[in-house]
């Protein structure tokens, strides 16, 4: 009897355990039409993924929930005629082999695939993107285009949300959150207004904003923090509704 290659230690801890838990590789379809049977019990009803290639080159990808007839099908079918080897991974969870074919499909592109997986990029990860591609645009623009008094010194804009007042702002302790020459800062806003930035205490988001740049240059604490909005976006403190 050949113990089949899907079956697994018991004793292995949940970080060590890999997810392709065995692999044939590289082998003739001819091997495979010979000794079907013994491969089929290596294989067993094992699911995981699979590549066909002509030659040396990657020609197919695709994936089953028992690779034994799925591979024996395409002995067959359109394909049988464009591969001359095979290879076998073995997964140890069903449910990861549609990942592993739509990954390996759009990486590779095998011209055998005739649907290529579509997919985009994870909503979290965009947002955070955008966001740091924003905040690092509005600060090139500042630089770029600063506004000057008639004494030439430059100012920042001003506008009604730094008449606002601070107090009642939240209702919870909340993070602010700023990038300065490529440093991250944070501070915490607490309801009572109080801005707590390095252990030190600021009664405005412009004192707090010159603690951060560290110079006596005039700054607009409201738009110079961000803050998370109800959509946890990050937005100007002075554009935040509460």
């Amino acid at each position: 009897m050949i113990m089949s290659l899907g079956s697994t230690k018991k004793k292995q801890s949940a970080v060590a355990r890999p997810l392709v838990v065995n692999r044939l590789e590289n082998v003739s379809k001819d091997v495979f039409k010979q000794y079907f049977k013994l491969i089929t019990e290596l294989v067993g009803d094992s699911p995981g993924i699979y590549a066909l290639y002509d030659g040396v080159d990657l020609y197919y990808v695709g994936k089953s929930t028992e690779l034994r007839k799925r591979v024996r099908h395409h002995l067959t079918d359109r394909h049988l005629a464009s591969w001359t080897h095979f290879s076998l991974y073995l997964v140890r969870r069903e449910e990861h082999i549609h990942e592993f074919e739509s990954l390996l499909v759009r990486i590779a592109n095998p011209k055998g695939n005739r649907v290529i997986p579509r997919g985009k990029s994870t909503g979290v990860l965009v947002k955070q993107l955008k966001r740091l591609i924003q905040q690092k645009q509005k600060e090139e623009l500042s630089n770029l285009f600063p506004t000057k008094n008639a004494a030439g010194r430059k100012v920042p804009k001003t506008s009604q949300a730094s008449q606002r007042t601070i107090e009642g702002l939240v209702a919870k302790r909340t993070v602010l959150y700023r990038t300065y020459k490529g440093q991250e800062y944070k501070a915490a806003l607490s309801p009572k207004g109080v801005i707590t930035y390095a252990g030190q205490r600021y009664q405005s988001p412009t004192a707090a904003a010159k603690a951060v740049i560290k110079r006596p240059s005039a700054v607009n604490g409201w738009a110079f923090w961000y803050i998370k909005n109800s959509s946890g976006d990050w937005i100007r403190l002075m554009d935040y509704e509460g």
